[in-house]
């Protein structure tokens, strides 16, 4: 699914993986991949760790999330 920050009307790209409570388990965060390195198919840039929380709406094919980019995107 796509993911769409709602503060910038930015696509941040398509969900690659989600963070799972063991415990209880429920969604914690989703893990969205941005860029690559190498002419745009080799290797990672970053990622965007999403906590769940800001989630705003889950639709059918896209995902709209309130986040400030600078403070959730990680270089890997």
């Amino acid at each position: 699914m796509e993911v769409i920050n709602c503060k910038t009307g930015r696509r941040l790209g398509c969900v690659g993986d989600i963070g799972i409570n063991a415990k209880d388990g429920c969604v914690t965060n989703l893990y969205v991949p941005s860029g690559s390195k190498y002419f745009g198919c080799i290797g990672k840039k970053g990622e965007y760790c999403i906590p769940f929380g800001s989630v705003a709406r889950i639709g059918p094919d896209v995902i709209l999330v309130d986040i400030d980019e600078k403070k959730c995107f990680k270089d890997l």
